[in-house]
């Protein structure tokens, strides 16, 4: 409480309402900004955004859903069964541990759902982004003393492309680790200003649970900040080495140093060590993984070949490219033409042409105006630290920044620092009366641009297929863990299902989930036969799952009947592998089968009865190539081999197939003309084939019986038409002719959803089915959505005209 004045003194000055309010618009105006990237935020529709964000963020997911104190806090994606057939675990201790382990947090309230969870982590993270934004903010009103300045030149810099693209990426390498570099920036600040060095040390034991990058900010704080000790200390004239060296042993950067080393050490020796008891023991530390991770990435590993292995030039012409990308709004950045500034990434090597040279250009000048404009700038030390974060990660693993665009993120030191120096040279101009209002204006701008670009990077990158897909593989990745959980679950190779994201599937099936690490062997088949359960990307027969569309469950057992299936069918083709055609998909089957028989890869040409249909990038060839190599898309049953693909969801006129040696030399080849009836879906021609011909069904589509084949038609159809699943039940004359687990529901589960069995031409709506070779007694079709049914009908087989129910 405060004293009132003495006697006849003066009255204390009021607190003028209008100076308040212009203190409190600065911080209103960052919140008002920030708030823009959840509101905007990516397409929901796909819970990941494009790109890295499929393996990176899946990998995230799966360290966190797996972290547990169960494991001893081992970050782990995955199990496999060893040599022993004993689970082991899979680890990845690459990372500190504070990320993943409030991101489990963050999903446990919504275990029932894997979007959820996902939108939840994701949430956390664009959480992270804004809190860095906000550090950012508050480190430079203290270090400048002039909150506009700051507020422009921190919506500026965190408005690129880099900051707003992977901002909600779920890893400890995107906005967690940011946060944790700005956290430590901001002691940097406080001690600058105050002295408080407790508070750096706190600060930065904080940022190292979240991510390894503010080691190259504290390693450079530390290093400049001695350095100009030991420069001041002979500008002194301080007599005797002993002395000067007595006096830097009680710096407190050297302090601080030391301790950021410790907490670095603490974090990447509890992870090693975790790492060594996961692994049984067995491994020479120097073997371990992570630090066989660490060696590949600085090069010191030369067994590792590919982009680790960058040349110096490279490497600093496309970090000047980036750093010119990342100090643009992502709104100006489109203007001016992402490409032409986006020169560096995504792809690799940097172009040496026009565009590469000029984008690294424009960075290098960049950082120099930076460096140089550091002399202006009150307690420059924290700046200059700041400036050189990027490059401390980038410069030790050079090979891997060149993989990992979104590392760019971290060179922000260079933007905040050069719109800082802009501003405070217009401050300057403005003078001091005109000074407030033209400041005022230029962070209203920033936040216009930061806007912008937050709602345009929220467009950026949709793929409504990829989005289905994603959705429809998680729907199924529920399903099967609603059943599996607490069972083993063994992968049967299904990573190309799933956006050849690998880490997606180990976090779907976290928990339960053991792989075996040579599956297409004889002896891992035998091992998959002793699990519980086992995931395959078809169904063949016999899943535990009939609803999924894309990956299903099995008894392993249930599989080993397969071969057998499919020997007494005739092949489209025979040759190498016989190759069959139905439900829309290729399979290839060889039985016996040896490893060398797997090995080569498998080529498949598939041709348009359209070639406007193709790929813009495959129309001057004429096919599309869906090549695959058989550890991506077969599995080892016994002593036999069978893959299978999709075939395209446009009408095909004929496929070209075979496996190629490592010389491209074809091994075997064969084709399947257009003329062959067995392509599901070809548009030309149906007119014909169901002229004359009466439906079995007429309901919201025509069902139509040739032979064992049905066939769905619907014209004038919407896409709103073919998304519901169409269910396809088949009441079997005899029970027996059921598979085992069918028996007691009394029909054959064959249900589809369109994309599997057919497509939409033009207006027109195609699907067909093989029934089954069973005497069949009736037969159920419709439509379900929400766990309703839309429209069905039934008819005996073969059977005159029956309505179905309408819609």
């Amino acid at each position: 409480m405060s004293e009132p004045p003495p006697s006849g003194g003066a009255p204390p000055a009021r607190r003028r309402p209008g100076r308040a309010i212009r203190a409190a618009l600065p911080p209103a105006l960052l919140l008002l900004a920030l708030s823009a990237v959840f509101v905007f935020g990516h397409d929901r529709s796909q819970f990941y955004r494009p790109g890295h964000h499929h393996s990176i963020s899946g990998q995230g997911m799966a360290l966190a859903a797996n972290l547990s104190a169960e494991h001893g806090f081992l970050m782990f994606v995955r199990q496999r069964l060893d040599a022993d057939g004993e689970p082991a675990y899979v680890a990845y201790n690459r990372f500190p541990i504070g990320t993943y382990a409030l991101v489990g947090l963050a999903i446990l309230p919504f275990g029932d759902s894997f979007a959820k969870q996902i939108r939840a982590a994701g949430a956390l993270m664009l959480a992270f982004f804004a809190a860095s934004a906000a550090l950012a903010w508050l480190s430079l009103r203290r270090l400048l003393g002039r909150p506009w300045v700051a507020l422009a030149a921190t919506l500026a810099a965190f408005s690129s492309y880099y900051c707003l693209y992977y901002n909600d990426m779920i890893s400890t390498e995107g906005s967690s680790n940011l946060f944790g570099v700005m956290l430590a920036f901001h002691g940097m600040a406080v001690f600058a200003r105050e002295g408080r060095l407790r508070q750096l040390f706190a600060k930065t034991a904080v940022a190292v649970l979240l991510g390894w990058h503010v080691a190259g900010l504290a390693a450079a704080f530390a290093a400049l900040g001695l350095g100009g000790e030991l420069l001041r200390a002979r500008a002194d004239g301080s007599p005797g080495v002993r002395r000067a060296l007595a006096a830097l042993a009680r710096s407190p950067y050297l302090a601080y140093g030391g301790f950021a080393a410790l907490c670095c050490a603490l974090a990447l020796g509890f992870n090693l060590a975790n790492e060594y008891r996961a692994l049984g023991g067995e491994v020479a530390p120097p073997d371990l993984p992570s630090l066989r991770s660490l060696l590949r990435r600085t090069g010191a590993d030369d067994s590792f070949t590919g982009a680790f292995g960058i040349g110096w030039l490279p490497f600093l012409r496309g970090q000047f490219a980036a750093i010119a990308a990342a100090t643009l709004p992502y709104a100006v950045l489109q203007r001016l033409g992402h490409d032409l500034l986006q020169a560096y990434y995504p792809s690799w090597p940097p172009p040496a042409g026009p565009a590469g040279g000029a984008a690294a250009a424009a960075g290098a000048a960049a950082f120099g105006a930076c460096l140089a404009g550091l002399r202006v700038l009150p307690h420059r030390l924290p700046f200059a630290a700041l400036l050189l974060t990027g490059w401390g990660w980038t410069v030790p693993f050079r090979g891997s920044a060149a993989l990992h665009e979104f590392e760019a993120m971290f060179h922000v030191g260079v933007p905040l620092v050069l719109f800082a120096l802009a501003l405070l040279g217009l401050r300057r101009l403005a003078g001091r009366r005109r000074a407030p209002p033209v400041l005022a204006a230029a962070a209203l701008a920033a936040l216009a641009a930061f806007a912008l670009s937050a709602w345009q990077m929220g467009r950026v990158g949709h793929d409504a297929a990829a989005a289905g897909r994603e959705r429809a593989v998680a729907a199924d990745a529920h399903a099967i863990a609603a059943i599996a959980r607490g069972g083993s679950v063994v992968d049967a190779a299904i990573a190309p299902l799933l956006f050849k994201g690998h880490f997606v599937r180990n976090y779907y099936l976290a928990g339960s989930y053991i792989q075996i690490g040579e599956f297409g062997s004889d002896e891992g088949w035998r091992r998959a036969l002793t699990r519980d359960f086992l995931v395959a990307p078809a169904d063949f027969g016999g899943s535990l799952t009939p609803e999924n569309r894309r990956i299903h469950l099995y008894r392993p057992s249930a599989l080993q009947g397969i071969l057998d299936a499919f020997a007494a069918r005739e092949p489209a083709i025979r040759s190498g592998f016989d190759v069959h055609l139905g439900g829309g998909a290729l399979t290839w089957v060889r039985e016996p089968c040896g490893a060398e028989d797997a090995a080569p890869r498998f080529f498949v040409e598939a041709v348009p009865l359209a070639a406007g249909d193709l790929p813009a990038g495959r129309r001057a060839a004429g096919f599309e190539e869906l090549g695959f190599a058989f550890a991506e898309r077969g599995l080892r049953l016994g002593g036999g081999c069978l893959a299978r693909i999709e075939l395209p969801d446009y009408p095909v006129a004929g496929v070209r197939t075979g496996q190629r040696a490592g010389g491209g030399t074809a091994i075997w080849e064969a084709s399947l003309p257009a003329a062959d009836p067995r392509f599901p879906l070809r548009a030309a021609g149906w007119d014909d084939r169901l002229a004359g011909r009466d439906p079995l069904l007429r309901a919201a589509f025509e069902v139509y019986l040739d032979g064992r084949t049905l066939t769905w038609v619907r014209d004038g159809c919407s896409a709103a038409d073919a998304a519901p699943r169409f269910f396809l039940h088949v009441v079997p004359l005899d029970a027996r002719d059921l598979p085992a687990e069918r028996r007691e529901a009394g029909f054959d589960n064959l249900d589809f959803a369109l994309a599997d069995r057919g497509g939409r031409f033009g207006g027109r709506c195609l699907a067909t089915a093989e029934l089954p070779d069973y005497g069949i007694a009736r037969v159920r079709t419709g439509q379900f959505a929400g766990g309703e049914r839309l429209w069905d009908g039934e008819f005996a087989f073969p059977a005159p005209r029956q309505r179905g129910a309408g819609r």
